[in-house]
């Protein structure tokens, strides 16, 4: 084969390999002139062309001579949790809407609101443990749902959307946060719903008590008027039977008097339970909304479901290395 048209096919296969392969490629030719020195004499250009393809390959611009990390792999959690800022230096104990907590020597520190750090202190910010763990998880489970990717993903475009860091980190804490309370009210309302219906029923049951003793009581009263009565026309054995059913009549007051303390408080109770219901339902209502104003859709009425652990490492993993 002619030496032009070998050249040719070796620099085909060398542009699709990569650099270790052209490095062995090259180590190998050059251990075969060195074997064979008669060869090597009279090819000492094709040892020099070799090396030259080793350099041009070697330095060719974008690559290195260090392997590089595949694209795409994520970055790794951060493990510290120090925070240097201009004014205040500490570990980073709370994160939330409301604004960051540093603690110094077991000293808590008083709150810094995200608008107050520069962005190179924010992007600091994103290298702590607590910061970039409140940042990036939802929930303790592990693992998510057809309902948790279509979320995960709107947080994404929201955080993308954000005009700068401490806009994307503030609304991003504004959002979980509401996501949790959501999540708490709907944890809340099963047991309330239970708790209605089972005071809806001792309700109904006591307040059936109270009838049959107020009942009993009208008719204790007739008896003690018919008495006076009796006693009035010169009956026989008035004063005792007066005496019997004035007393009758005391005893079944008193148990009305009882029957109406319990049916108060049975009352009081379901209404409790019942307003409980109305308040867990309005305040999924009202977060519904509140999230849908950032661009996050949960049901805003029944039937609900409970938001799902969710993972958001991408974007602020990008976040990480675009400065």
């Amino acid at each position: 084969m002619p030496t032009h048209t070998l050249k040719r096919n070796i620099t085909e296969v060398i542009c699709d390999a990569d650099q270790v392969t052209v490095l062995l490629m090259a180590c190998r030719e050059w251990l075969k002139y060195q074997l064979i020195p008669t060869k090597f004499m009279k090819n000492t250009h094709w040892l020099a062309w070799s090396l030259i393809v080793l350099a041009l390959a070697t330095s060719a611009p974008g690559q290195s001579a260090v392997t590089r990390v595949p694209a795409g792999r994520s970055l790794e959690a951060p493990v510290n949790n120090i925070l240097v800022l201009s004014n205040a230096t500490g570990e980073v104990r709370v994160l939330d809407s409301k604004g960051l907590v540093l603690a110094n020597d077991l000293v808590y520190l008083p709150r810094i609101k995200l608008s107050d750090l520069s962005p190179a202190e924010l992007q600091a910010l994103l290298e702590t443990k607590t910061a970039y763990a409140s940042l990036t998880a939802y929930g303790s489970l592990q693992g998510t749902n057809a309902q948790g990717a279509v979320i995960e993903k709107q947080l994404q475009q929201i955080w993308r959307q954000g005009q700068s860091l401490a806009e994307k980190i503030q609304t991003r804490l504004e959002i979980l946060e509401d996501l949790r309370e959501y999540n708490n009210n709907l944890a809340s309302l099963p047991g309330s719903v239970a708790a209605a219906s089972q005071y809806a029923v001792n309700d109904i049951a006591i307040n059936e008590r109270l009838t049959n003793r107020a009942a009993t009581a009208v008719v204790a009263a007739a008896q003690v008027e018919a008495v006076e009565r009796y006693q009035a026309a010169g009956g026989a054995n008035a004063e005792l039977a007066e005496q019997q059913a004035r007393e009758n009549y005391q005893k079944s007051a008193a148990r009305v008097a009882v029957a109406n303390d319990r049916a108060m408080i049975a009352n009081g109770q379901t209404a409790a339970a019942d307003q409980q219901v109305t308040d867990h339902l309005a305040k999924c209502a009202a977060l519904s909304t509140r999230l849908a104003g950032h661009g996050i859709n949960v049901p805003i009425a029944p039937p609900f479901y409970a938001i799902p652990p969710l993972t958001m490492k991408a974007e602020v993993d990008a976040e990480r290395t675009a400065n």
